[in-house]
């Protein structure tokens, strides 16, 4: 028996209202269905969802010309391109998103292009299109990160051996290759070395070390460069003049510093910093949204720095971290201040804003010292109990190394930045060292003898004790003191230790003395030369003592040996200091 059953070409309007309306404006009576997906199709524009593409995939170069910051590695493979010596395997080795993978598509489509093998494919051909989609059938990507093992690495070789389905060549891209295991690479050794015609290896990694030395010596191997921020910003601009959106010209050198190299992190920024801004990119929003301080926040510290003001450099620092700012960044952007000061100093150049007010607030030795300080603290920050402990003790280290005086007279920042560099005073401080040359013949003798001064006035080893030990004593008067610092010490003197060793010779003279500092070479013998002169004496002399006894003779006759040094004892009276001193001390003893 058959049965029939009719169907009617439009549902009731029962079986309407039960139909699905899944699809934004779908009618009752006729529900739109999707067309069937064709390639290059966007399902979120298939759907009405709206759909962004990033930066970093929007304007992936396409060709060698879009390429930038790598122009040793595109020189090198287009002229090989254009002269037809193609190399079976490439190597692409370099820190993240500086190219790597760009690199090998490109690549795969100089080899693939339907008019012929050429540095510059076409773009619109089925080849060109299908790589740049990642559908074309010929071009493999391998992730070794996830595809690590041999049996993997085995079925990839098996199918080198078919034919291309679609292009001239079948090409591997493996990414991130040094995460295959030495089974894996060992599979790979054969192949590598002589595949087939119509096979080509690019592999890329951030780690070339721990490739094989027998892959790499089978592989063309191109370094990609970490890219200068200045490319990056150029870069920047360009893409944001392109999409139209407004950015502050001084946003794009924080971005392109937070990228360090990476032109990818670089656009993933620009793309946050966009979002953050609201469509517009400002440097505060950057600064904010990286968490780090800006080149105004620095000028605070650098105005307490100069100011010799430690309170206030470490108030300004404890207002950073209230912030929650990346501490070991403004360790980084000290040292780039520190840097372009010191190069402005050296170079005689101008400075750039706005740290030009601090041109002559510092001198070339405080600057290498400070930029020192600055690098240990910053290397020794993730060493510290606590970030913010690392970050005040790195402060401290920088306000308590106080600058030498110098030649000229350092005068402290001015809070205007188009004023007048500050003239050196006429006449320097009584407390301040001058320098001078070296007085030819004798000094004047003076009354007293300045070793046994220095001795009483700085019983204890310090920065003081240090100065005065290569000093001399040249004049002196009823309530005047001229001492000569040399040379060598001279970074070691400030308004503080003056201040300091003059209440200590006042305090000895049992009256307040104007003490003046001159900064030259000494013509007799300072009290530092003076005791490390009569130590050595006390050494030749234990030493002589120790080789007239007997049983040390004995001893070193027995087994052939020989007394390379002596040593005195800490309890041991080395020979009188008053004796030695004259014997042999023409000092500056009246």
């Amino acid at each position: 028996m058959r049965t029939s059953i009719s169907i009617p070409s439009t549902p009731s309007s029962t079986a309407r209202a039960k139909l699905p309306r899944v699809f934004s404006g779908a009618s009752p009576a006729a529900p739109r269905w999707p067309n069937i997906r064709k390639p290059g199709d966007d399902w979120g524009n298939i759907f009405g969802i709206m759909s962004y593409l990033v930066l970093a995939r929007k304007y992936r170069p396409r060709t060698f010309a879009d390429v930038v910051g790598q122009d040793h590695v595109v020189k090198t493979l287009a002229n090989a391109l254009d002269s037809q010596r193609l190399h079976h395997a490439y190597l692409f080795t370099g820190t993240r998103g500086v190219g790597k993978t760009t690199l090998a598509r490109i690549l795969a489509a100089c080899f693939n292009c339907e008019t012929g093998v050429t540095s510059t494919p076409c773009g619109v051909c089925s080849a060109c299109r299908g790589i740049a989609d990642g559908n074309f059938m010929d071009l493999l990507e391998v992730d070794a990160a996830s595809r690590t093992g041999v049996d993997d690495t085995r079925d990839m070789l098996t199918s080198a051996e078919f034919l291309p389905a679609q292009g001239r060549h079948k090409v591997f891209l493996i990414d991130e290759v040094h995460m295959l295991t030495g089974h894996s690479f060992n599979a790979l050794l054969k192949t590598l070395e002589e595949p087939p015609e119509h096979v080509k290896f690019l592999l890329a990694t951030t780690e070339a070390k721990k490739i094989p030395v027998t892959v790499l010596s089978r592989c063309l191997q191109f370094n990609l460069k970490n890219m200068r921020p200045e490319v990056i910003e150029s870069q920047l601009d360009k893409i944001l003049t392109t999409e139209g959106i407004a950015a502050e010209a001084s946003a794009l050198p924080v971005i392109a510093r937070a990228a360090r190299g990476s032109m990818r992190d670089a656009l993933s920024i620009t793309d946050q910093a966009i979002a953050h801004g609201a469509g517009a990119i400002a440097t505060e929003s950057v600064n904010d949204m990286l968490g780090i301080a800006g080149r105004d926040e620095v000028g605070v510290l650098l105005d307490a720095l100069a100011a010799r003001d430690g309170e206030r450099l470490l108030a300004a620092g404890d207002e950073l971290c209230d912030r929650s700012l990346d501490l070991g960044g403004i360790l980084e952007d000290l040292q780039r201040a520190f840097h372009d000061l010191a190069v402005a100093v050296e170079l005689g150049t101008s400075v750039q804003p706005p740290f030009e007010r601090f041109g002559r607030a510092f001198s070339a030795e405080d600057l290498q010292l400070y930029y020192q300080i600055a690098l240990l603290g910053s290397r020794d920050l993730e060493f510290a109990p606590d970030p913010k402990i690392g970050f005040d003790m790195t402060l401290i280290r920088l306000a308590s190394f106080e600058p030498a005086t110098s030649d000229h007279d350092i005068q402290p920042p001015k809070e205007s930045r188009d004023s007048e560099p500050p003239k050196a005073r006429e006449q320097a401080s009584e407390q301040q060292a001058a320098p001078a040359e070296a007085v030819p013949g004798k000094p004047d003798e003076v009354d007293g003898d300045w070793h046994e001064i220095v001795a009483q006035v700085t019983p204890e080893a310090g920065v003081n004790a240090m100065i005065l030990g290569h000093s001399n004593l040249l004049r002196r008067s009823e309530d005047h003191w001229t001492v000569r610092v040399d040379r060598e010490h001279q970074s070691l003197l400030n308004d503080k230790r003056c201040e300091e060793i003059g209440s200590a010779l006042s305090g000895y003279a049992g009256q307040t003395l104007r003490i003046d500092f001159e900064v030259g070479e000494l013509s007799v013998e300072s009290p530092a030369a003076r005791r490390a002169r009569l130590e050595s004496q006390a050494r030749e002399e234990a030493k002589a003592v120790l080789m007239d006894d007997a049983n040390v003779r004995t001893l070193l006759s027995e087994f052939d040996g020989r007394l390379e040094s002596a040593e005195l004892l800490a309890d041991q009276e080395s020979p009188s200091t008053d004796t030695a001193a004259s014997a042999s001390d023409t000092g500056n003893a009246p």
